[in-house]
C-alpha cells in the first residue's frame, strides 16, 4: 500500500480536504484515509497523560514506604517508574489495540503504517522512544531542575527543545511528529465501520437525478445479478471484516476493470482464504460477487449476536 499524497484530487475527494490522502493498496484498490488534526492529537496525548499520571500515582502509593526507606532514592526511582509505565503504557497499547491507546480510541485515532504494511512492533516501538526525545526528556530534566536549578540559558534551550519537536507537526503536510517519521507511520481518524447497502442481488444502484448540464454520476452503475457457483466455509469467510468488505464492494461498484484489477484481487482472495481450486479469467467477476455476497452475509449474522468485526485484524 502506498499513499499517493500528491496526486491530483479524484471524484472521491471533496475539494479544500486537506486531510484527505489516497492510498492506493496493492491490489490497486484506491482508499481515502483522514489525517487526523493537530487539535484532537493533542487532546488524545492529554487524556493518555492523564490516564499515565493515574497509573504513576498508582506506582507511588503503592510503593510509598519503599520510597521512605530508601531515601535519596526515591526521586531516582520515581523517575524510573515514571519512564516505564509511560513508555509501557504507549507501546502496549498501541500493540495490543491495533495502533490505537486510551486516548486515541476516544477520540477516534488510529496509528498505521505509512508504507502499507501492517503496524510492526519495531514502527511502535521506535516511535514511542521517540516521544521519550521530543517531549519526556526535556520535561524531566526541567522537573529535576527544581533540585538542582539551571541557567537561564539551559532552561531557555530546553524550552526551545521541546518546542521545536511540539511544533513540528505544523510544518508538514501530513501532520508527521518526528517519531512518525523515523518509525514510517501516520495517524489518522478512525472510520466507522458500517456495512453499506447490499450490492450484490441489487438491479442498479440508485442514480442522482440528471441535469441538463450535469452527467450521471459514475458510481450509478449497474450492478451485475449473478448465481452462486461458489461456497465458502465459515473459517474462510471468518478472514476477512467490514473494512474489506467495502474495499470489495467499491471494486465492484467500478462498471469497468480496464487495469485488469479484479483477476489480481481473485487470486489474492484466493490464496489468503485458502480456497481450494482455480478461477477462471472469465469468471472473477463471478467468484468476486460471490464471496462478496457470502461474506456480507456472515458478517451480518454475527453482528446479531452483538460481534461487530472491523476488519481483518479484529480477532472476534
Amino acid at each position: 500500500m502506498t499513499i499517493t499524497a500528491d496526486a491530483p484530487p479524484s471524484a472521491d475527494v471533496p475539494a479544500g480536504q486537506r486531510r484527505l490522502r489516497r492510498i492506493a493498496t496493492p491490489e490497486g484498490v484506491e482508499l481515502i484515509v483522514e489525517l487526523a488534526d493537530k487539535g484532537t492529537r493533542a487532546g488524545a496525548f492529554l487524556l493518555d497523560l492523564i490516564f499515565i499520571g493515574l497509573g504513576i500515582l498508582a506506582v507511588v502509593l503503592g510503593g510509598l514506604g519503599l520510597t521512605y526507606l530508601l531515601k535519596g532514592w526515591g526521586l531516582a526511582l520515581g523517575m524510573l517508574a515514571f519512564f516505564l509505565v509511560r513508555f509501557f503504557y504507549f507501546s502496549y497499547f498501541e500493540l495490543r489495540w491495533r495502533g490505537t491507546t486510551p486516548g486515541k480510541r476516544l477520540l477516534g485515532l488510529r496509528v498505521i503504517e505509512r508504507g502499507g504494511g501492517p503496524l510492526t512492533a519495531e514502527a511502535v516501538v521506535v516511535r514511542n522512544l521517540m516521544r521519550e526525545v521530543e517531549v519526556f526528556a526535556p520535561m524531566s530534566v526541567l522537573l529535576v531542575q527544581s533540585f538542582a536549578p539551571f541557567s537561564a540559558i539551559t532552561q531557555l534551550l530546553l524550552f526551545v527543545w521541546s518546542g521545536i519537536f511540539l511544533l513540528m507537526p505544523m510544518f508538514n503536510r501530513d501532520n508527521l511528529r518526528l517519531g512518525d517519521i523515523v518509525a514510517g507511520t501516520m495517524v489518522i481518524t478512525m472510520p466507522k465501520a458500517v456495512l453499506l447497502p447490499d450490492l450484490v442481488g441489487t438491479a442498479a444502484l440508485a442514480p442522482a437525478p440528471a441535469s441538463a448540464d450535469a452527467e450521471a454520476p459514475a458510481a450509478a452503475v449497474a450492478a451485475p445479478v449473478v448465481e452462486n457457483p461458489y461456497r465458502f466455509s465459515d473459517a474462510q469467510l471468518d478472514f476477512y471484516g467490514i473494512f474489506e468488505l467495502q474495499t470489495l464492494e467499491k471494486v465492484l461498484r467500478q462498471d469497468k476493470d480496464g487495469d485488469g484489477v479484479r483477476p489480481q484481487i481473485a487470486e489474492r482472495i484466493r490464496r489468503k482464504i485458502g480456497w481450494v481450486g482455480e478461477v477462471p479469467p472469465a469468471d472473477t467477476d463471478k467468484f468476486l460477487a460471490a464471496f462478496y455476497a457470502a461474506q456480507r452475509a456472515r458478517l451480518e449474522r454475527k453482528m446479531l449476536f452483538g460481534v461487530r468485526r472491523k476488519d481483518k485484524n479484529d480477532r472476534r
